[in-house]
């Protein structure tokens, strides 16, 4: 294991300093090339008897969209993918965002926010749910994001730190801030979150993170999860809309398309919509699931019941 993090942290190194630079500037159809490259080279490195044993679980009698073996291949290349696009954050505005993504639904969004009491853009960790930032700032709405830097996974996983991994960690966290959004830290009070709702702005944050105090249970495919219920307490708080939100890019396609839903009214309700995109592209989801089987010795509530 030792050895696997080793080459992943040297891996990481290579593109968050040098690799940085040149793929910020690469054509989006090289970064494609890399990913493909890049996600089988992480696969075979990767646990994917545990990933065989996650979508079985997940679908327990349903059939999968495609071939176990195509779900696992997808799931890698569009994680690297994912994870080349934060490298070129810093090269995102309002006149470039449009290449890398396209938002459907606004109309939803405008909506909720002529009410006046702000909304709450809920996502899951399915695909590459941080585009919803530079998507929706770059577009003229006033984003905040409640969730974690990145750099507090060095503490959460002290086991697993190393100075090449707390090096890429900071990195990604600096691109981060270059993104068209005001940061607010999950670990600190949530007055912030409130305030920006009570001033009618957007609030993006998701529904299936490691932490929190109060919890409810909801379906997802053929399993049971444990959620936060702070979305519920927050729109309840300030009057504010849930509106579910996805990210999706299928093979082939050049562009995510933030997916905007009408608002729901409970976790419950949103979880059903999630969870039929999860069933239709298990491969957007499956390497939070890898996430989640690895912190579940550290979670305070396990994730699936």
């Amino acid at each position: 294991m030792q050895l696997t993090h080793l080459v992943k942290d040297v891996g990481g190194m290579a593109l968050y300093y040098p690799g940085q630079a040149l793929l910020a500037r690469a054509p989006r159809s090289l970064v494609a090339h890399v990913a493909r490259f890049g996600g089988d080279a992480v696969r075979s490195l990767g646990d994917t008897a545990g990933a065989r044993q996650e979508l079985s679980l997940l679908f327990g009698d349903r059939r999968m969209p495609q071939p176990v073996e195509e779900v696992l291949r997808e799931a890698w290349r569009q994680s690297m993918f994912n994870e080349l696009e934060v490298l070129r954050y810093a090269r995102l505005t309002p006149e470039t965002v449009g290449q890398v993504c396209t938002i459907e639904g606004r109309e939803h969004l405008d909506a909720a926010l002529s009410e006046g009491k702000g909304a709450i853009v809920l996502i899951g960790h399915f695909g590459a749910n941080q585009m919803v930032m530079p998507a929706l700032g770059y577009s003229g709405y006033t984003m905040n994001q409640l969730s974690a830097p990145p750099t507090v996974w060095a503490e959460i996983q002290p086991e697993r730190n190393t100075p090449l991994w707390s090096k890429v960690l900071a990195r990604r966290w600096a691109l981060e801030q270059r993104l068209p959004v005001q940061h607010i830290n999950v670990f600190d009070f949530i007055r912030p979150a409130v305030r920006c709702l009570q001033e009618n702005q957007v609030l993006g944050l998701a529904f299936d993170g490691g932490g929190g105090k109060r919890w409810t249970q909801v379906p997802l495919v053929s399993r049971t999860a444990n959620v936060n219920r702070m979305p519920e307490r927050l729109a309840r708080v300030s009057g504010a809309s849930i509106l579910p939100t996805l990210v999706l890019r299928r093979p082939g396609e050049k562009r995510h398309t933030v997916r905007i839903h009408e608002p729901v009214d409970s976790l419950q309700d949103f979880a059903r919509v999630f969870s039929r995109y999860v069933e239709q592209d298990p491969a957007h989801y499956l390497n939070f699931l890898m996430l989640r089987r690895r912190m579940k010795h550290l979670d305070e509530m396990p994730f699936f019941a």
